[in-house]
């Protein structure tokens, strides 16, 4: 008796090679609770090794200038931005920065080894070398900026919205938007932002928070917002992209650095 082979056989044979070809990895949940999304963002970056940071700045501000004893002048921030590649697992960071509106103010920083090596277009050619914790910029400010939207979840009266879905860097992300009030981010005279080159006083924010939908739901990006009393908004948009790269972050060498 001849018997008659199965259909099922190749049909799970072409599923077994499919699913070795995507390493066997079921696919990604949905998320529907923004909650969920911002904490698995934030989730994602306990496991990150590395990450690469892209700023761009669209309007004006009130700032502190690097020049005159650190007078406020209202200042057009359009055009300025900052690129970071930071090793999470490492504490080390190196960046660029540029304000084209302030004197063409340019520079370079890195953070390695509990050191902090800054050049700028107003100091010269050679690098500064400052401790990490004295330094007047601080690249973990990056680090705990991810950190911090966790803190959102906290804030009293917050309300976040998931939005629709885009796509970003390849992939689709979830949208999550929320608006924060002068009083939910202490700029109405409390003093909790005191110490920032901007004067933020009566200031309120909008944000637009992007993570991936793929596992781990990486952070891909922020956009936000910063409406002032009697101003045009300042716009800051934060991109998040190469996550797990290999990095290398090494000091400059020592004929770059002033004695």
């Amino acid at each position: 008796m001849t018997r008659r082979p199965s259909a099922t056989l190749p049909l799970a044979a072409a599923l077994a090679l499919v699913l070795a070809a995507c390493g066997g990895n079921p696919p990604s949940p949905t998320l529907t609770d923004p909650n969920a999304i911002v904490t698995a963002a934030v989730e994602s970056r306990a496991a990150a090794t590395s990450v690469h940071l892209e700023f761009t700045l669209d309007g004006a501000a009130t700032v502190e200038l690097p020049i005159g004893g650190g007078a406020a002048a209202p200042i057009d921030l359009t055009g300025a931005t900052a690129s970071a590649d930071i090793d999470l697992a490492g504490s080390a960071a190196s960046a660029t920065f540029g304000v084209p509106a302030v004197f063409n103010f340019s520079g370079a920083l890195t953070s390695v080894d509990g050191w902090v090596y800054v050049k700028t277009s107003l100091t010269g050619p050679l690098y500064q070398k400052s401790a990490g914790a004295a330094a007047a910029l601080d690249p973990g400010a990056a680090k705990r900026m991810i950190l911090g939207l966790r803190g959102l979840l906290d804030t009293e009266g917050l309300v976040l919205v998931k939005g629709a879905d885009v796509a970003c860097g390849g992939v689709q992300c979830y949208t999550v938007t929320t608006d924060l009030t002068s009083a939910q981010l202490g700029t109405d005279g409390s003093g909790a932002l005191d110490g920032l080159p901007i004067n933020l006083a009566g200031a309120s924010l909008q944000l637009t928070i992007r993570v991936e939908q793929p596992a781990p739901n990486h952070l891909a990006g922020i956009t936000a917002v910063v409406a002032f009393p009697s101003s045009p908004p300042l716009t800051i948009e934060m991109t998040a992209s190469k996550w797990d790269e290999l990095v290398s972050i090494v000091p400059p060498p020592p004929d770059q650095v002033a004695p």
